[in-house]
């Protein structure tokens, strides 16, 4: 079978899968330990639900009556939109991220089992993307402040912890704007696990993190933070980072930091010079007065500073930089979310249809991001799958996509569709175009 032909049937194959997952996993006890159910279901059984919300995962945007009517496909029998509001809120949230950690948990198999991972177990990154929200859902959703205007904004903040190699889903958070990426850096605590890898940006740099992090013998990768004071483990002297490092040459030695004095390893690569001058510009144009650059830190502008607590022994200073540098395949799943998979179309009528657009839209995402790689470990030659090409393609497959969760033909979902969705409601307060059409007989 040529690569071509076996792609379409990989896919097929690992949707199906998606749902036989659904149809083993424990869905009762994840509803009573997130609290969306506390008594057995007089109506809609759990798995037609569950079936129905993935089913809609693709789709642009949800409405309440949308969602209704899919559910009472799946479980063959009426359900009306009052009855699906009684049912949203954030117990409905926490149940669908627990069934998303189900669902996408480690791959079997390791995109890559050796090389410069081969002494950790997972590497896990973990980062935020912020989405707009109208001015009603401020209070819920806070956004930034803005001194010179009165009205409110709001925004929301999304967290998501992933395992690069394996192509887990570990964590998935929401919350309004103002909770900072320092304030969410402590969340990676209750996932990680010993010989772990963290790869996070600066907006995480918190030192007690670091050192819980060193306790739990797990490991960590970052930029420094250049207005945090770096010590000498031996004499407690304050180090001045700037005198001690000389051009074009590499700067590593065992450091404290900060007042809490965590140990670590600090880095310093000489920077290109392009890229440090580009650095220094955007240093001196800052609109901040208080971020004003000194003499002392335009020079360290000209080095790439990191800290890690990973040996010499297992990663010399210059790999320190590349594999840093695989924390943008972050930005590039969020990337693909916003820009071909919809998490941008949502239902912001209310903050609980809110939350239930949004997660059911993440299942969807979470699909792709793991099929991805699922299908890079086929093997492609010199070909390597593209995660920004394959959310563009089944961004435009939803009638697939939701066809196979719900388990019909398509045509008994064209036929559904039709008979659902194809009529005018039947209204008094106004006609529509065929009514007014019809009420002006032939002279």
């Amino acid at each position: 079978m040529s690569t071509s032909s076996s792609l379409p049937a990989a896919l097929q194959h690992h949707l199906h899968q998606l749902r036989s997952q659904l149809q083993l996993a424990n869905l009762d006890a994840l509803a009573r330990v997130t609290g969306f159910r506390a008594r057995s279901p007089r109506k809609i059984p759990l798995l037609k639900l569950v079936l129905a919300l993935v089913a809609l995962a693709a789709e642009s945007c949800l409405s309440l009556e949308r969602v209704a009517a899919v559910i009472a496909l799946a479980a063959g029998q009426s359900y009306s939109k009052q009855a699906l509001h009684q049912r949203l809120g954030l117990k409905l949230e926490r149940f669908l991220a627990r069934i998303a950690a189900e669902l996408f948990g480690q791959l079997g198999q390791p995109l890559q089992g050796r090389g410069c991972f081969k002494h950790f177990g997972r590497v896990l990154l973990h980062d935020s993307t912020v989405e707009p929200l109208p001015e009603h859902l401020a209070k819920l959703f806070p956004g930034s402040a803005h001194a010179h205007s009165q009205r409110p904004r709001a925004a929301l903040k999304l967290q998501f912890i992933c395992d690069l190699l394996h192509s887990e889903v570990l964590h998935v958070g929401l919350s309004g704007f103002r909770r900072n990426d320092q304030a969410a850096a402590a969340d990676i605590l209750e996932f990680l696990r010993p010989n772990d890898l963290v790869i996070r940006d600066l907006g995480y740099f918190a030192l007690k993190v670091f050192r819980q992090i060193n306790a739990q013998g797990a490991f960590f990768l970052s930029r420094y933070r250049h207005e945090v004071l770096v010590f000498d483990p031996a004499s407690g002297h304050a180090i001045n980072l700037a005198a001690q490092l000389r051009p074009g040459q590499v700067w590593d030695r065992q450091v404290l930091l900060g007042n809490e004095r965590v140990p670590v390893r600090l880095v310093a690569l000489p920077a290109p010079e392009a890229l440090a001058n580009e650095r220094r510009r955007k240093a001196k144009t800052n609109r901040d007065r208080r971020l004003n650059p000194g003499k002392a830190r335009l020079y360290l502008l000209g080095w790439s500073l990191l800290i890690t607590n990973v040996p010499k022994q297992v990663w010399p200073a210059k790999m320190l930089l590349p594999v840093y540098r695989l924390r943008w395949r972050i930005e590039m799943i969020f990337k693909a979310w916003k820009s071909h998979l919809g998490l941008r179309q949502l239902n912001c009528r209310t903050a609980e249809v809110l939350r239930l657009s949004l997660m059911v839209k993440l299942l969807f995402c979470f699909a792709v991001y793991r099929w991805c790689d699922q299908l890079e470990l086929l093997g492609h030659g010199h070909h390597h799958v593209s995660l920004l090409r394959l959310a563009r393609i089944l961004g435009q497959c939803a009638c697939w996509f939701a066809l196979t969760m719900v388990g019909v033909s398509l045509a008994r979902w064209i036929e559904w569709q039709l008979h659902h969705h194809l009529f005018y409601e039947v209204r008094r307060d106004r006609k529509n175009f065929y009514e007014l059409l019809h009420q002006y007989p032939h002279p």
